[in-house]
């Protein structure tokens, strides 16, 4: 004897599903169509700045203009008035520097040299320079070719 289904099935199978939809169709329309919120308030912005010279206790210090840096020659591009070197200052990665820079306040890159560079920090020359590298043969060794 084959099974039959109630005759109320199919309809509350669909009022389900309408129901489902209609739930849907107000979800995604809140969403959708929700009010932006309102933008945030300024900020209080100060009307005057206060103007203070702080150069006489940046020289006690040592940070004031000509302050003394730690320059580390990672390379020479090339030598002479057009000279550019690259540099790490102050620990930072290095990076080029063209005769002219400043590298600090007070720092600028006075002459590249070949064997090193100039600053002038402050009024004073300071000559830094590069690291020498070893001779080539003593750094590269042959290696016989395995067949």
């Amino acid at each position: 004897m084959p099974m039959s289904t109630p005759r109320y099935l199919p309809r509350l199978v669909q009022r389900a599903a309408v129901v489902a939809l209609a739930a849907g169709i107000g979800v995604w329309g809140a969403i959708v169509f929700a009010p932006s919120p309102p933008p945030a308030p300024p900020t209080a912005a100060a009307s005057t700045t206060l103007a203070t010279d702080t150069q006489p206790v940046s020289r006690w210090f040592g940070t004031g203009s000509g302050a003394k840096i730690q320059v580390v020659v990672a390379g020479l591009i090339s030598a002479g008035p057009r000279g550019s070197a690259v540099l790490a200052i102050d620990g930072r990665p290095a990076r080029a520097y063209a005769v002219g820079n400043d590298l600090a306040e007070g720092v600028t890159l006075a002459e590249v040299g070949r064997s090193g560079v100039v600053l002038n920090q402050g009024g004073e020359r300071v000559e830094v320079r590069a690291a020498t590298l070893p001779p080539l043969g003593e750094t590269i060794r042959t290696v016989p070719l395995v067949r």
